[in-house]
């Protein structure tokens, strides 16, 4: 995580301080969700967070709670993961690069940036051996958490794209929804609201199947765990019905029947 000068081609300096990003505050819904999260991260557990109010609630929850003796491996370092440090929660003892969190670029508050100055509790990497699946794989009890925009009953994600028009970038979703496959104590938490509203109107984020052209994110065998504020689906190793049945149980009650009878006609 430190460049000697003679390894740089080309540095600009500036006096620009780096860009805050500041999480929004949790809904009702994103309260919730963070409970379910939260239920699935264990002791001694080695941590992935993504941006926004859910990982941040999640982090919040588990700086909070009795447990700990994490370790952080995330593309991204939030605001989040600093407040477990700060509550004593890591020990980063991962099974590889013990004894520090690693990412490789931080994005959060002004006091995260002057909390990770001179920091060497942090240590950031390449991304080609923080996103590497196999590296992912190997980390103790590796926990990753994500969003997603919507899922259908098979299990295919779309978490980029709005109506097949990009929203956001890939990052690093995918590569940490699939490392964790690599190990059966791994769990990949994919966590959204149940519905949103388009139009004035609710909308489920849970479909029986997407319109032609949707542009999958993450296809259905990498999806193990997608979390609502109605509850957790554990995905993994379920018929095409049965993964039906578990994404209805989550779903808005209003959709849920419609979402079962796609799952029946699926089986």
């Amino acid at each position: 995580h430190a460049l000697h000068l003679d390894q740089i081609d080309v540095l600009v300096e500036t006096d620009k301080a780096p860009f805050p990003i500041e999480d929004p505050p949790p809904g009702e819904a994103e309260r919730a969700i963070a409970e379910h999260a939260s239920r699935h991260v264990d002791d001694g557990a080695t941590l992935q967070t993504g941006i926004g109010a859910i990982p941040s609630t999640i982090a919040g929850l588990l700086a909070e709670g009795e447990g700990g003796d994490y370790g952080v491996h995330s593309e991204m370092f939030t605001t989040g993961l600093m407040q477990l440090h700060e509550a004593g929660k890591i020990s980063n003892r991962k099974g590889q690069f013990d004894g520090v969190s690693v990412a490789t670029f931080a994005g959060g508050t002004e006091e995260l940036y002057r909390w990770l100055d001179g920091n060497t509790e942090v240590a950031f990497m390449p991304v080609e051996i923080v996103n590497s699946h196999d590296v992912i794989g190997r980390n103790r009890a590796m926990v990753t958490i994500n969003g997603a925009i919507s899922i259908d009953i098979q299990g295919q994600v779309v978490a980029d794209t709005i109506n097949a028009t990009q929203y956001s970038g890939i990052g690093g979703h995918e590569d940490f929804v699939a490392g964790p496959a690599l190990s059966l104590e791994a769990k990949a938490l994919l966590c959204m609201p149940a519905t949103m509203t388009v139009d004035g109107k609710l909308v489920s984020r849970i479909v029986p199947w997407f319109d032609a052209g949707a542009v999958i994110t993450t296809p259905r065998h990498q999806v193990d765990v997608v979390i609502t504020e109605h509850g957790a689906a554990e995905l993994q190793g379920k018929t095409v019905h049965q993964r039906g049945e578990a994404l209805a149980s989550i779903a808005h009650p209003d959709f849920r029947d419609e979402l079962l009878e796609a799952a029946e006609r699926a089986s």
